[in-house]
């Protein structure tokens, strides 16, 4: 590509100015993941401090806040393969040069203070204290935050022994216990009329890990997965569209697309982990109908978890 063929504006800019700070600085090499979050909380730092909407695009997606890299020309960085972890480095493009980029003198200017502002409040933060700061302070709401902390603690956590890994304290609940209540937290924080579409879905994906919970020594490892498995499918069927600025219709429609072969490829995976465990255990359990056709579901499943709690523990 040539360099009259680049068409480079204000969010290009962001990212690229980001990149090239981040390289410049004492910074970690720059993952995919600390990408997307850090050029998000640039630009949110530069409208709500600087007053300044440069359109730039982005969603919230499995586990924060990315950019839709597919609205930028992505011709001003590279992502190979990591040498020293599994994803990807970004990187700024050697020929690329400030001047190349259609920005106005005066968004220039905001848009490089919010860069250096991100640069000296996250260069010595790893891609874990990034997403700590982003849903400390970008979260959506209470759903999405209690399924992140349960993910933090099922990772973190030295789940035989019950010690926090890297420092060995003893934790303050058992593991039961916490995963027991943060689903029931779940349950009763769902956002049911923002996240209609994968309700139901929910509601079976919540009884399905129920019945991993009550073997008498639960697979955490299995839990986990199981999470990461229904929060990948909700952010394609609910997060990105509901948490989103600046997404062109072309990239929507996409999204449309996608969301019903979401919906099926996770029903058809959690019907048949289900059947599974159901075999597994003997006698058939069924879940209680009305759960999915009143605002009964939520109460019922919260005193599900409560009355079981005590035997968790």
């Amino acid at each position: 590509m040539t360099d009259a063929d680049r068409d480079f504006g204000p969010g290009e800019y962001l990212c690229y100015r980001l990149l090239v700070e981040l390289e410049a600085s004492r910074s970690y090499p720059v993952s995919g993941s600390r990408f997307h979050k850090l050029s998000c909380i640039a630009d949110r730092h530069l409208a709500s401090e600087l007053g300044r909407d440069i359109r730039f695009p982005r969603h919230w997606y499995v586990y924060g806040e990315v950019v839709d890299e597919q609205s930028l020309a992505g011709d001003f960085y590279i992502a190979p393969s990591a040498n020293h972890w599994s994803g990807r480095r970004y990187l700024p493009v050697e020929d690329v040069h400030d001047w190349e980029f259609d920005v106005g003198t005066e968004a220039r200017a905001d848009i490089d203070a919010a860069v250096d502002w991100t640069v000296d409040q996250f260069e010595r933060s790893n891609a874990e204290a990034v997403e700590t700061y982003q849903y400390r302070h970008h979260v959506p709401n209470e759903f999405i935050r209690t399924y992140s902390d349960l993910r933090t603690r099922l990772k973190a956590v030295d789940l035989n022994e019950q010690y926090t890994l890297g420092d060995f304290r003893v934790t303050d609940r058992s593991t039961k216990g916490f995963v027991v209540d943060s689903l029931a937290t779940m349950v009763d924080t769902y956002p049911r009329d923002d996240y209609p579409e994968a309700y139901e879905l929910f509601l079976e994906w919540y009884d399905t890990v129920e019945l991993l919970l009550e073997a008498e020594d639960p697979d955490y490892d299995a839990v986990e997965e199981f999470l990461d498995s229904f929060v990948t499918m909700l952010a394609r069927v609910e997060l990105r569209f509901h948490h989103r600025r600046h997404i062109p219709d072309a990239r929507i429609r996409v999204w449309e697309d996608e969301r019903l072969d979401a919906k099926e490829t996770f029903a058809r995976k959690l019907a048949e982990r289900r059947a599974d465990l159901l075999d597994e255990r003997g006698p058939a359990r069924t879940v209680d109908p009305t759960r999915r056709t009143d605002g009964a579901a939520d109460s019922s499943a919260s005193v599900s978890f409560s009355r079981r709690l005590d035997s968790f523990d």
